[in-house]
């Protein structure tokens, strides 16, 4: 394996966080000569990496293992097929059901392989981890640094490895993660490994599983049935634990990115209540003409020019477009607004019902005021003419 690429150790020229940038497993397409990644804390090379070649010290113990597999294999479909076997169990005539001794069978194969690995130093295996081509690039990344540099690195855990992804990968395809152990059968390493990669990467594996197993064939899709992992989590920590631990890390890591956008918000909140205000304002001065404040409101409110200046009745503008405006009476300054921005449009004064008889007699007094005020007031707002709909 020291030619192959897509593998890490203390001694690689490339740094660690180079080496997982440039090989995410989400991005590797395996086509037959990189199926793994690998990152490896010493230079150990677990069981089911290991040659045939390399492997021939324990050639025969796997065979032996192998043969063992295959006649518990035929002592368990025999039992399937013994009708002496009731499906049921009768207390009374002292006679146990299929289920229960097919499972002693089962039991006593687990004691036999646990037994040849304990023998031939056997015992390596792994946590089996799942994850989804969303997650898997941060999660192999979380268990790489803690395993060469962070908590793991303090465990028995010595190498992690990660599926790429198939050529015809289905949709709902997941990527298989490995952190291995030298002795799956050591209940308190395994246990502190658990405990560890709970609390340092926030993920709980779903079970534990010997290389032997792997080698030999042994997994869940057995004809067997036999139990093809070791341990599962709830086995040795209990489950409101674990479900605390998790809990307990995303929590943390939550936090960091909640204290960035607090301190982000005050500017945003100290934003928002202007604009609130502005609305709130707008719509009490615009109150007294509703039917055209709205439409100006609806169709352009960032286009503020002297007809939305002279909408706020009670915020004085420029003194060259309110003089005569500041003159006239408040009621008419509406309608003044609307005759400003369409001097060439009376219907558009007379569209709201008048709500004072006043306000429709000073339109002909402030019309000519307009006009004759600036001609380049006319170029200016001539583009209101939007509110005409």
């Amino acid at each position: 394996m020291s030619d192959y690429p897509y593998s890490w150790t203390p001694s690689s020229s490339i740094a660690l966080d180079d080496f997982l940038k440039k090989n995410k497993p989400s991005m590797i397409v395996d086509d037959g000569t990189k199926p793994w990644v690998w990152v490896r804390r010493i230079d150990r090379k677990p069981l089911d990496e290991a040659d045939a070649s390399e492997a021939s010290e324990e050639t025969s113990k796997i065979e032996q293992a192998k043969q063992l597999l295959s006649e518990y294999t035929e002592k368990i479909i025999a039992i399937q097929k013994d009708d002496s076997i009731p499906v049921r169990a009768n207390k009374k005539k002292g006679l146990r059901s299929k289920k229960e001794v097919r499972e002693e069978i089962m039991a006593e194969a687990s004691k036999e392989f646990q037994r040849i690995s304990q023998e031939s130093k056997l015992t390596c295996g792994k946590w089996l981890f799942f994850a989804t081509p969303d997650h898997v690039d941060a999660l192999f990344t979380r268990l790489a640094h803690d395993l060469v540099e962070g908590p793991l690195s303090e465990t028995s855990a010595f190498c992690a490895k990660v599926a790429t992804t198939p050529s015809s990968a289905e949709p709902n395809y997941r990527h298989v993660v490995c952190l291995y152990l030298p002795d799956l059968y050591d209940k308190d390493a395994v246990t502190k490994v658990l405990r560890v990669v709970c609390q340092s990467a926030g993920v709980r594996p779903n079970s534990a599983k010997t290389d032997l197993y792997t080698t030999i064939g042994l997994d869940s899709k057995h004809p067997s049935g036999i139990k093809s992992t070791i341990w599962n989590p709830h086995d040795l920590i209990p489950e409101t634990e674990l479900k605390s631990i998790i809990e307990a890390y995303w929590a943390e890591v939550n936090k960091k990115p909640a204290i960035g956008s607090e301190v982000d918000d005050p500017n945003q909140t100290s934003d928002k209540p202007a604009k609130k205000t502005a609305k709130v304002k707008r719509k009490a001065e615009d109150s007294d003409d509703d039917h055209v404040f709205d439409e100006v409101d609806a169709n352009g409110s960032e286009s503020k020019g002297p007809a939305a200046e002279n909408s706020e009745t009670n915020i004085p503008s420029n003194p060259t477009t309110k003089a005569p405006a500041t003159s006239e009476p408040t009621a008419p300054a509406p309608d003044d607004s609307a005759t400003e921005s369409e001097p060439d449009e009376p219907p558009i004064a007379s569209a709201p019902p008048p709500k004072n008889k006043p306000s429709a007699m000073a339109k002909p007094a402030v019309k000519p005021q307009i006009d004759d005020s600036s001609s380049d007031e006319e170029t200016t707002k001539r583009p209101k003419k939007i509110r005409r709909f």
